[in-house]
């Protein structure tokens, strides 16, 4: 069964990389929520419907990427949301489904997003 179309969110603990995420993907057409850390990607993801992506930097303070990998893993409703990790390195997770290194360029982030998810427009 396919899902239709519906938010990004964006878990980045460095408030200028975030914002510039947030503001590169809505002018793109996504419709995108972000979080600083693992915990309050948490409490998004229990009040809200399953992201299309999770755009996931793996060293967040508090509740790291993994341990949030790790959340999502054993709820069924968000076990199968495709992941991106961005990184510095070469992160390895089963849910991980591709790595943003950084530094990336815009076109390289939307290239990798619209290989998961269409834009709304």
């Amino acid at each position: 069964m396919s899902r239709a179309p519906s938010t990004l969110l964006i878990i980045e603990d460095d408030s200028d990389l975030r914002d510039a995420l947030v503001e590169i993907l809505t002018a793109e057409g996504f419709t995108v929520a972000a979080t600083a850390t693992g915990d309050e990607a948490l409490t998004w993801l229990e009040t809200h419907p399953p992201p299309a992506l999770l755009l996931l930097d793996m060293w967040t303070p508090r509740q790291d990427g993994w341990l949030l990998l790790d959340s999502l893993h054993l709820r069924p409703t968000l076990a199968d949301v495709p992941v991106v990790s961005i990184s510095a390195g070469e992160e390895r997770h089963p849910a991980i489904r591709e790595v943003l290194q950084k530094p990336f360029d815009r076109d390289v982030l939307i290239a990798c997003v619209r290989r998961f998810v269409h834009a709304l427009h």
